[in-house]
């Protein structure tokens, strides 16, 4: 007799999951999807999407094929004080250079899915700002910066696998580091934090 339920896990499993989730995201939005709702649309249960994913933000990640948390790379960039604005460029890019593939794919294709949906951009703003800028911004200042230092990050990946702009198209990434670090730490910390620099 067969079984009737919740699907089991099987080799096609964690796909059904990303593109539930991928639904889930897209008409909920980050915020109000959970974990739960995203096992229901797969037909699965939640133990199983856990066994797969972390947690929501894995999760999220995993749809929009990034190639890792963000959330690694700034506490990575956190833990030592030293040129943190450098450290914070080179781990952004090196992310979308990891993995199969031409280095920055991860980025067009990301891109051309915000571009294409509304749903989609909100999504990956509120994970953003769930994920990565929440906790930094304290103040409306904070939001500001926090912002500027998302769109200097996003331009610059932009130029470089999208525009293919020289010389960061074909620049090694301690070269964009070193040139790009100083200008993001002015913004992350003011002109008192690089005349301390």
């Amino acid at each position: 007799m067969a079984r009737v339920g919740r699907r089991q896990g099987d080799p096609g499993t964690r796909g059904t999951i990303i593109d539930a989730a991928r639904a889930e995201f897209l008409e909920r939005g980050y915020g109000a999807t959970t974990i739960r709702s995203v096992a229901r649309r797969a037909q699965v249960d939640p133990a199983l999407v856990y066994h797969y994913f972390t947690d929501k933000p894995t999760l999220y990640a995993s749809t929009l094929n990034l190639p890792g948390d963000p959330q690694r790379i700034m506490r990575e960039v956190q833990v030592s004080p030293a040129s943190p604005g450098s450290r914070l460029v080179a781990g952004f890019l090196a992310q979308w250079e990891s993995g199969p593939g031409e280095p920055g794919r991860a980025f067009v294709n990301m891109v051309q899915a915000m571009s294409s949906s509304p749903d989609a951009a909100r999504s990956l703003r509120e994970f953003l700002a769930d994920r990565i800028w929440a906790p930094l911004a304290e103040d409306e200042q904070a939001r500001w910066r926090t912002t500027m230092i998302s769109s200097l990050l996003m331009g610059l990946a932009w130029n470089r696998y999208v525009m293919r702009a020289e010389p960061l198209a074909s620049a090694s990434l301690p070269d964009i580091a070193e040139h790009v670090g100083p200008v993001l730490e002015g913004l992350m910390f003011g002109a008192a934090g690089q005349d301390q620099g």
